[in-house]
């Protein structure tokens, strides 16, 4: 990603001028410092909110703004994993502090409205707890706020958005549900509707968690100062532009399940 590729151009470049520097061979000191150069700009503009915000902006505006009221009546809502993580304020007080959270409240709030009869739970596992699974978090959750046991579908484990659609649709297949109601970050949904798609099922997109909400997209300097919160955001767009390309160079393969009696 552009911090790794700026730092290898740095640390490739400064090679080529430490090694040439008793020979005086200026030709390798115009590709050093070339090389320097083009680490260090790449560095400096991934790293400030104006690109950061311009490459979210351009992913969000792919999906049109549905709230949850709005959603047509689907078998099912999909709630796709992100980074878990959770705290607790008080000894039984529990809630999550990542994107996972939005999604988790748009999802259950879809689901109060009537607009599914089934919420289908994934995501990966907790660092700390490998015992823990995400879907099984947010299956208790789920409980707590009154939603009944059997309308919750715990996904397996999974460790990417492709796997977590392959292993997701089995799990659909197997309760005969056609059309999904996906609830995932907006930023996130152009790639994950585009495999579930590729597998078969009707998708209905159902974003949360934008990075862009609040943010004033009129130019200011403040944009042009780096920071780390930004190379971070930058990153996580380009992942995505990455993925999209790959999800149509090679998309997701039909999964052949039988269905339950």
């Amino acid at each position: 990603m552009p911090s790794t590729i700026s730092l290898l151009l740095i640390v490739v470049g400064l090679i080529f001028m430490w090694r040439n520097r008793a020979h005086c061979n200026a030709r390798a000191w115009r590709i050093g410092a070339l090389l320097n150069a083009c680490g260090a700009v790449i560095l400096y503009f991934t790293c400030t909110p104006l690109i950061a915000t311009w490459l979210a902006a351009s992913l969000e505006r792919m999906v049109a703004p549905l709230r949850a009221a709005d959603a047509p009546q689907c078998d099912a809502i999909v709630v796709l994993g992100s980074t878990f993580r959770w705290h607790r304020d008080q000894p039984n007080e529990t809630c999550f502090v990542s994107a996972t959270a939005d999604r988790f409240r748009v999802a259950v709030e879809a689901y109060k409205l009537g607009k599914a009869p089934l919420l289908v739970l994934g995501g990966g596992g907790k660092p700390d707890d490998p015992n823990m699974s995400e879907g099984q978090f947010q299956k208790q959750m789920a409980l707590e706020l009154a939603i009944p046991e059997s309308a919750i579908v715990v996904g397996p484990q999974a460790t990417n958005t492709e796997s977590e659609s392959i292993q997701h649709a089995k799990t659909l297949r197997s309760l005969h549900v056609k059309k999904i109601l996906l609830a995932t970050s907006v930023f996130h949904l152009p790639r994950a509707a585009m495999q579930f798609r590729a597998l078969g099922f009707e998708v209905v997109e159902l974003p949360c968690h934008y990075l862009t909400a609040g943010i004033d997209e009129q130019f200011s300097w403040r944009m042009l100062l780096p920071r780390g919160q930004a190379l971070d955001q930058t990153e996580t767009c380009l992942k995505e532009y990455f993925g999209l390309v790959a999800a149509k160079l090679f998309p997701a393969k039909e999964v052949a399940v039988e269905p339950a009696p």
